[in-house]
């Protein structure tokens, strides 16, 4: 059976603003110095729901409601041995403290789909963010009609 590394990321949306993180520059990290959404590896055996709340309470230490689903992308390349499986969940805060305090990367920002499009982000997170705010914030048919 082909091994797939299976990994989450959170979009969390709040105010018209995404949470990102800007990650570490460590050359023992996948995608240093870029942004991308808080997440990470899923344990073996480990439900992705319980993965994503797990690693939200260890990066953000914040509280979620209940994640719901979104997207599953498979990225398959010759850079990328396994092949990576990252699935994606809205993840609404209960509340957002006055300050936030992350426990991993470098810092967060609470930003724009504008200015998003301006980093240097992590090229599936990156799809992923696109893909929520053109199917839920703007509302814009994605997928074509059936006939």
């Amino acid at each position: 059976m082909k091994k797939i590394y299976r990994s989450v990321g959170a979009i969390i949306f709040y105010k018209g603003k995404y949470l990102i993180q800007h990650r570490d520059n460590k050359k023992s990290i996948f995608f240093p110095n870029f942004w991308g959404v808080f997440g990470g590896s899923v344990k073996n055996k480990e439900d992705k729901k319980k993965a994503i709340s797990r690693e939200l309470k260890e990066e953000l230490n914040l509280v979620f409601k209940k994640p719901v689903k979104k997207l599953t992308l498979k990225i398959s390349s010759n850079n990328f041995n396994p092949t990576r499986e990252r699935t994606f969940y809205m993840c609404e805060p209960k509340i957002i403290p006055k300050k936030i305090r992350i426990y991993e990367g470098k810092t967060f920002a609470f930003l724009s789909f504008d200015k998003i499009k301006k980093l240097k982000f992590i090229p599936w997170d990156f799809s992923a963010i696109s893909y929520h705010y053109y199917e839920i914030v703007k509302k814009h048919q994605i997928l074509p009609k059936k006939k």
